[in-house]
């Protein structure tokens, strides 16, 4: 019984140290973190439930934090797929550095500048946190980048206001996740 109460506060200890992680990204750059937590174990099998992995060889992450969800998308991959994890803020770029996995390639630019052709994109980008310009450009690069036939973007959002943005580009069905904090909204998002 000790030793579960000693794993109970090392596991506590790793989750504060990660949500304060958190919280002093959020503090410095509001506009571009949109979250004081990490993304739910629900919200990521919700997301990654939406594609198919015997497939997607060539996948991208857009705001890949500190690796949350690039985890289980690495875990779900095939060996020979491919996954770029794009991040603008230096210390979730250091974070997803530190992985060991010779499949992810992690891009510290923003998602206005990706240059493959993908089968799936997954974002946490905060849309409605961004000025519009950069979520447009960001949004206009996605659809040009995934792959005619059967390209897909998953992403998630904690309003229904991104809505009409989304729809300019894809159309679109939505989830929800209520296990997560705050509740949110998964889009799954196919080119017009």
């Amino acid at each position: 019984m000790l030793n579960a109460a000693r794993m109970t506060i090392k596991n506590t200890g790793v989750s504060i140290q990660n949500q304060f992680f958190y919280l002093q990204n959020f503090i410095t750059s509001p506009r571009t973190m949109g979250t004081l937590m990490p993304s739910s174990p629900w919200l990521c099998h919700a997301m990654l439930s939406q594609i198919d992995w015997a497939t997607s060889l060539e996948i991208a992450e857009l705001g890949a934090a500190d690796g949350v969800l690039t985890r289980r998308i690495l875990s779900r991959m095939r060996a020979d797929a491919k996954l770029e994890a794009f991040e603008i803020q230096p210390a979730f770029v250091r974070k997803l550095n530190q992985m060991d996995d010779p499949r992810l390639q992690v891009m510290a630019h923003s998602a206005e500048h990706m240059s493959t052709q993908y089968d799936a994109v997954f974002s946490c980008l905060p849309l409605l946190s961004m000025p519009v310009r950069t979520s447009i450009r960001i949004l206009q690069a996605t659809r040009q980048q995934l792959k005619e036939k059967d390209g897909v973007l998953v992403l998630f959002q904690y309003s229904h206001l991104s809505e009409k943005l989304l729809s300019r580009y894809f159309t679109w069905k939505k989830i929800r996740v209520v296990k997560n904090f705050p509740p949110a909204l998964v889009y799954i998002c196919k080119p017009r």
